[in-house]
């Protein structure tokens, strides 16, 4: 009898020490992208409840990112099959806002025009923004290059996120859609925060969706992106909490362009303030600010370039009045430098190209492969993260033998 007891004493240890195995078998540790390990129970696809909106998602890397705007024109067409997908790394498909301010349902913001707009592209089968989104993410995945929703459209957004119930289900939303079509993230383009309640609720929207995508059964293994667009300075920029935001954000791009002015012959995106031409700002100045004056990570802070610029006319001299006008690249370009009837000339103090015609009096400006060499130099010498591009269909010229120059400067420069 008392081998009996020890022997069935024994075949329970074992039971009890089999059944702990196999509870342990049914969890996984997972390692997240910011290399934080939390257990997932299998079963249940619940991750652990110390995640929260205190929770550190984002690790700053030295891993350089080009980060492209990408929007739909009525004007023009710039397919998935025409971007060169080998000098960016994050394509901002833009964009998607609420309905309404009580309506958290994601729309494409230009609906109104969206048959005009997809009317290029004879490959498309579902002519929507969505259906041009569904190729794009197809052909930019299979060259290793993420695409995220924009965000935009202050005013609704806005109303949105001063709503608890609403913000939960515009992040719901966000989060369905990344899941449903595979985009990697979003970039939000809010412009611009006017209050500190403005900064908070936008900080809370995005703390709300970080810990939504750590939760989601579909997403929560996949590295997901947020990237922010910012403003220049501390006039809107102070309403923004950047410590608590860095925790989530991957990173800031500050959208240093539109420098220039339309009474005065001077530059769009000068990299240093030259006050004798009117540029009393500057690229340089957002970045220093960024990093000096709210210490945000270089490696969290993305420089903004224009694939735009401006065109003056009754032009005399640079600093002097004249009628600016801004336009895409891709059209000055087309229009008039390729014609080779401009001189490029060079301002030493912003350290920016300008092209001149003294016979028509006519100034154009806009960021030329020479300043994107130097953009990206001061890039590597500041140990930024990378480059933000406002616009890429504005630098396509179709039918060139390199139709995305800028992009390629760019791209070389920052990525190569």
């Amino acid at each position: 009898m008392k081998n009996i007891k020890k022997l069935s004493m024994f075949y329970a240890a074992l039971a009890g020490i089999m059944f702990v195995l196999l509870v342990q078998s049914c969890k996984k540790n997972t390692t997240d992208a910011v290399g934080t390990v939390r257990t997932v129970d299998s079963g249940s696809n619940l991750i652990s409840n110390s995640i929260n909106n205190n929770s550190t998602f984002v690790t700053p890397n030295s891993t350089k990112v080009v980060e492209g705007y990408l929007t739909l024109s009525q004007w023009y067409g710039y397919s998935y099959n025409d971007i060169n997908y080998s000098n960016v790394t994050h394509i901002d498909f833009s964009f998607m806002t609420p309905t309404s301010t009580t309506d958290a349902t994601l729309v494409y913001q230009d609906q109104a025009n969206i048959a005009a707009e997809v009317s290029y592209y004879s490959d498309l089968t579902d002519k929507s923004f969505l259906g041009y989104g569904d190729k794009l993410l197809t052909k930019a995945h299979a060259a290793n290059v993420k695409v995220l929703i924009g965000l935009a459209g202050a005013t609704n957004l806005q109303a949105i996120f001063a709503n608890s119930t609403l913000t939960g289900q515009f992040v719901s939303n966000v989060v369905n859609l990344c899941a449903q079509k595979g985009y990697d993230g979003i970039a939000l383009d809010y412009e611009y925060p006017s209050t500190n309640t403005d900064g908070a609720n936008i900080l809370t929207f995005i703390q709300d969706l970080r810990v939504a995508f750590a939760k989601s059964s579909v997403l929560k293994n996949k590295k997901m992106y947020i990237s922010m667009a910012m403003p220049t300075g501390d006039w809107a920029a102070k309403y923004y909490n950047l410590a608590s935001l860095a925790k989530c954000v991957d990173w800031f791009s500050p959208m240093t362009y539109e420098y220039g002015s339309a009474t005065q012959a001077n530059i769009n995106a000068p990299l240093y303030e030259n006050p004798a031409i009117g540029n009393a700002s500057s690229v340089d100045d957002a970045i220093t600010y960024y990093l000096n004056t709210r210490g945000v990570n270089p490696l969290q802070l993305a420089m903004g370039v224009p694939f735009y610029g401006s065109q003056y006319t009754n032009y005399t001299a640079l600093g002097a009045a004249a009628i600016g006008a801004s336009r895409a690249t891709k059209d000055m370009y087309n229009d008039y430098i390729k014609g080779g009837t401009f001189t490029q000339m060079w301002d030493a103090t912003s350290q920016h190209t300008y092209y001149v015609n003294n016979s028509t009096g006519m100034m154009i400006v806009y960021d030329d492969a020479k300043d994107f060499v130097t953009k990206s130099a001061y890039i590597k010498a500041k140990g930024l993260k990378g480059a933000m591009i406002w616009e890429l269909s504005r630098g396509f010229v179709s039918g060139a033998t390199d139709p995305n120059p800028w992009l390629t400067a760019l791209g070389t420069g920052v990525l190569h």
